[in-house]
Formats: structure tokens, sequence, C-alpha cells
């Protein structure tokens, strides 16, 4: 929707009227007649989306610029006849591993039997592994092959913990084979069967500490965050505990592992949507990060979390909403931007779900309203004296909405054929310090070159921000401005422009 602007004008009062009536009863009486009145201009009509500053600033440039397209086509149907005479210019966390530490040999009088069924089912898991490194073989045939190896397996183990149920390796080899069989084979009740397990061997052997690892990405797995954070923590605890705890030698300390349970501890209790504890986590898990990649994700994922002041489930919501995004579902997606809005409270939340909203308008072809919406969002963007945001982060908007407005100028002019109107989204765009800025005022001067001192100011800042512009955009810049101060009678300026446009010839398209 169009919104109409009347500027400020003097209007005919009663006194008025009445020195009107005056002057005409003077004119019966002989009287010379009085002057024509100058004729009342037409209100301002602002477009949606700009300020009523540049609507009317452009309304002045355009009135001493051009007429209607119409009428620039009668005058160019009327030009074609002298044509002879006129010189023309053309110019988006996967669950972990746990690494299995060493755990105590079977002792001598250990029943053989049950040695030889951990052999066989340890030997099942080896080849299994084997199998799904190196098999050719189609998904059914393999998902086939795996689950007989997998039952083989469960076997064997099975029957080695009942000959001696003091042998950890028996126990913890078979929560491996139930969790695989889940985790491969999708039978689902064979997560709770690896937890069952598992929980009886971190009572057997409470010092180790992938153990409790193994339990924890079970639970994992059945989305209970609140007993899988608790096992990674113990995870970690256990190992820091007793890494050194070695017959001989010096044992090293594994801070990878260490940050790798700690880690995962964290993103447990943001899937509890517990930030307090999700923050001290992440804390005690950073650390011991190594990596810079390691910090970046721990500093990445605290940023995440503080999106709404701590709020987590507006960062989820605001995720997934993202996510329909990119898979093209735009009007679920500006449904659910609509309604995280008034849950927010953070204002860079606010003003971030503004943004996208307004993107998703765009696409959806809606550039007028998406046009308003970043409007005020720009206007409420501290900048500094240059006009650039004094938060890095929100340059994205400027740019967004010079582009906006960019693009509807455009539309203006080449599908709705109105000048005018284009002119005015054109120098909206290029009062915002954006990326586009330069491309902006090279619009204005090629909309506005009838009038060769406006035209020359415009192209003239379009020149300062000469990198914003394309090869070929330059090219246009570069002819533009040799014609204007060919007309202008600086024929040395004019020069200097045909060298420039010679030099972009030679290096191609």
């Amino acid at each position: 929707m169009m919104t109409a602007f009347r500027s400020s004008r003097s209007m005919v009062s009663g006194i008025g009227r009445a020195a009107a009536f005056a002057a005409m009863l003077g004119a019966c009486a002989g009287a010379p007649p009085p002057p024509e009145p100058p004729p009342i201009a037409a209100p301002t009509v602002v477009p949606a989306g700009v300020d009523s500053a540049a609507a009317v600033h452009a309304d002045s440039v355009a009135d001493a610029s051009f007429v209607s397209l119409a009428q620039q086509e009668q005058a160019a149907a009327l030009q074609e006849a002298g044509r002879a005479q006129v010189e023309r210019s053309d110019s988006i966390w996967a669950a972990l591993t746990a690494r299995a530490d060493s755990l105590r040999e079977v002792t001598a009088d250990d029943s053989a039997r049950a040695q030889e069924a951990v052999a066989t089912g340890g030997e099942t898991l080896l080849e299994l592994d084997r199998l799904l490194r190196e098999s050719d073989l189609e998904a059914e045939a393999l998902a086939r092959q795996t689950s007989i190896l997998l039952d083989s397996a469960q076997a064997a183990l099975e029957t080695a913990y009942a000959l001696n149920p003091f042998d950890p390796r028996s126990k913890l080899w078979l929560s491996r084979v139930y969790e695989l069989q889940a985790r491969r084979l999708g039978r689902a009740e064979a997560y709770q069967q690896a937890i069952d397990e598992l929980e009886k061997l971190t009572r057997l052997t409470p010092d180790q500490h992938s153990v409790f690892a193994l339990l924890a990405n079970n639970y994992y797995f059945l989305e209970d965050w609140g007993a899988a954070a608790e096992n990674y923590e113990r995870a970690a605890v256990v190992y820091e505990a007793t890494y050194d705890l070695v017959p001989a030698g010096t044992a090293a300390f594994d801070t990878s592992l260490v940050f790798t349970y700690m880690r995962a501890e964290a993103d447990m209790h943001v899937r509890r949507h517990d930030t307090e504890r999700a923050e001290v986590s992440f804390r005690r898990a950073l650390r011991f990060a190594q990596m810079p990649e390691d910090s970046a994700y721990i500093d990445g994922e605290l940023a995440w979390m503080g999106w709404d002041d701590g709020n987590i489930a507006s960062s989820f919501a605001r995720d997934s909403l993202m996510a329909m995004e990119q898979a093209g579902e735009l009007g679920a997606a500006r449904a659910g931007y609509v309604a995280l809005l008034p849950t927010l409270s953070a204002a860079r939340a606010v003003d971030e779900t503004e943004w996208r909203l307004a993107i998703v308008d765009y696409n959806l072809g809606h550039a007028e309203e998406a046009a308003v919406r970043l409007q005020d969002l720009v206007r409420r963007t501290p900048v500094d004296s240059a006009g650039v945001p004094l938060d890095s982060t929100a340059q994205r908007y400027l740019d967004d909405y010079g582009t906006i407005c960019l693009n509807v100028g455009r539309d203006f002019l080449h599908e709705q054929r109105d000048n005018r109107t284009a002119l005015k989204y054109f120098e909206q765009a290029s009062r915002v310090t954006w990326a586009g800025q330069g491309v902006a005022y090279l619009e204005v001067a090629t909309l506005v070159q009838g009038n060769v001192t406006l035209a020359t100011a415009s192209a003239s800042q379009a020149l300062e921000r000469e990198a914003d512009l394309s090869l070929d955009e330059r090219r246009t810049l570069y002819q533009l401005l040799m014609g204007l101060y060919r007309r202008t009678g600086d024929f040395d300026a004019a020069r200097r422009f045909r060298d420039a446009i010679r030099i972009l010839d030679q290096q191609g398209p």
C-alpha cells in the first residue's frame, strides 16, 4: 500500500478568500485583473518503506530532471524524425563413540569356556567392524549380515557372562552389542537392554570411565537428557580420578577426552533447556579445550544460548524456523516468526526476528511490506557518524534494506514504468550505508541524467564507492560521466573517463 504525505504548504485562509473577493470587485470597476494564483503542487506520495525526506527530495529532483516515461516516449518518437540531426550517446551433533579404556584381564581361575565365549564374541564384533568398513554389499544384504553377526555375538557373550559373571569384558561387550542392535537394526528396545547391563557394570567397575560414557550414550539415544548428562559428568570425574593409576610409568592426562565428556554433558543440559547448568558445564569444558575450533564451538554455543537472554527455547524455535525457511516452507516459517516475536525479551532477538520475517515476506513476493519492516528496524539501529551500525551484526539489516529498496525501485522502473516512484526507492537506497550504496547512486544518476548538475553529483557519489560496482556497472558509470562532462564543456574530464572505459574494455567482460 502506498501512503500519502502532504508537504507543509500555505492553504487559502478566510482572510485570503476575502482579499480575493475584493480584488474581483476591483476588476469589475475597471481595475486591471489580478495575476493568476500559482498552481497548488500535488502532495508527495511516500511509497512503503521509504522515508518522507527521501520521497520529498526525490520529487523535487524528478521535477527538475525528467518527465513521466509516457511523456519521454512521446518526445522520443518526435525526436526520431530528426534523428539525423541529433547525436545520440549509447552509451546444520552426532552421539559420542566412547573410548574403551583398559579393563582388567580375565584372572587365571576364570572358566576356560567363558574365556572362549568371550573370544568368540569379540571376534564376531571384529568381523562386524570389518564388514561395515569394507563390504560392498547392498544395503539390505548388509543389514541381514549385520543382524546375523550381532545375534551371534549376543549369544556368545551372554554365554560368557552366565559362565563367569565376574569378567567385566563380557558385560561391556554385551552392552555394545545391544547398542549396535538398536542403532544398526532399529531394535529400539535394545537400548534399554544395554542400559540395564551398563548400570550393573558401573557398580562392578566404578573405576572405568568408558563404561559411564557408554551408558550416557545409550541414555542419549533414548533422549533421556538428564541421565545422559549425569553419566557424561561421571565419566569425566572418574577419568580425572583414575588416569594415573597405572602399574608403571607415568600416564599422560588426556585433555581432549575430558573436553569431550564435559562438552557432551553441557550439550545434554542444553537439550534440557537448563541454561545455568549448561553454561557451567561449557565453561568447565573450555579449560580443557586444546584446539581453536573447540574454543570456537563453546563460544558459539554460549552466544546461541544467550540469544534471547538465556531462553534456550527461543533459540531452538529460531533454529526450527530457519530450517523451514531453508526448506522453502515460507508460509509456515512466516507464521512461526510472527508467533515467536511476542515471546522474545532481548532486543537483539526481536531485531533479528523482524529481519528474518522481512526476508521471508520479500521472498513471498511482499516486497513493500518487507521494506516497511526493515525501514523500522534500520531506524532504530544505532549507527556511528558514517552510518555504520555500532553492532557489526546489524550491518546485515542495512544491507538487506538497501537491496530491497534497490530491487523495488528497479521493478517500478522496468515493470510498472513509474520512474518517479523508482527514483524514491533509489534515493532511499542511496541514503543507507550498505554494500551496494554505490549502485544506488548510479541508478539515481542514470535516471536523472537529464539534469546535468544533479546527475553529476550522484554519479560522483557512485564514483567514490566504485568498489561497490561490478565491471559492467563501472563501465556504465564511466560512460555516464564522460557524457555529463562533455555536456558541461569539461572535455579533459570527459577524456579521462573515455580512457578509463578503454582500459576496462581491454580487461574484457
